[in-house]
């Protein structure tokens, strides 16, 4: 790690380290910083103000801000981890999975809408309970890889498409004589949003749903040529 040197006021210009700052604070503030809802996009001399520290020591030690965003990524995903409850069935957990990774996405909106599927390292270790269920229930490994990855991919995408809907309210269409847009657009509002801010929107609970009712396709089969 790279260190910020100070130059000695005794004349002979020796220089002093100055410590680095604890890593976990650095994580802490920026991610309470971020979150703030006056306090702008997040930034490398803004977040330096706060640890009252320069941009260059900041630098050295989390790098460019799209590497201390993977950082905040990682830690805050990696803390959530779900402890999934023990003796359900497959089914049951994969709701009680998807419902966990919707909620930690909510309670951290602005870190959030940098999550995507490929921060490898962050998701991870939130699925790794999910994936040791599915092999318990009998699952294949490769079967329930694939399982995981459409999980992630579609509680992201249905989540952070929840989080643009409470910014704004659709505006309904409404076109004389155009039925299937009426279909469309009817009670978006109502289906797309949560009635509570933590129960999760039909659409979300009907996706899941129809994943599941997917999933038990292949499974069924599998059982059947035992």
């Amino acid at each position: 790690m790279g260190r910020l040197e100070d130059e000695s006021r005794n004349g002979d210009h020796r220089c002093m380290p100055r410590p680095l700052l604890d890593t976990e604070t650095i994580i802490t503030v920026a991610l309470d910083a971020m979150e703030e809802s006056d306090a702008g996009a997040l930034t490398a001399r803004g977040l330096a103000t706060r640890l009252k520290c320069s941009t260059r020591t900041l630098y050295q030690q989390m790098g460019k801000q799209e590497e201390l965003i993977s950082a905040l990524l990682n830690h805050y995903f990696v803390q959530q981890r779900p402890a999934l409850q023990r003796g359900l069935d497959w089914q049951l957990t994969v709701y009680e999975w998807a419902d966990a990774l919707r909620l930690a996405i909510l309670e951290r909106p602005k870190l959030s809408r940098h999550l995507s599927p490929e921060n490898r390292p962050a998701l991870i270790e939130f699925t790794r309970p999910l994936l040791e269920a599915l092999t318990e229930a009998g699952f294949d490994d490769s079967l329930s890889v694939e399982v995981c990855r459409s999980l992630v991919h579609v509680v992201i995408s249905l989540t952070l498409g929840e989080l643009e809907t409470q910014s704004h309210r659709y505006e309904e269409l409404t076109v004389s004589g155009d039925r299937f847009a009426h279909m469309l657009t009817d009670d978006a509002n109502k289906l797309e949003r949560s009635p509570d801010g933590k129960t999760p929107p039909p659409v979300f609970v009907q996706t899941i749903r129809w994943l599941v009712a997917g999933i038990e396709c292949p499974q069924q089969s599998k059982a059947g040529q035992r």
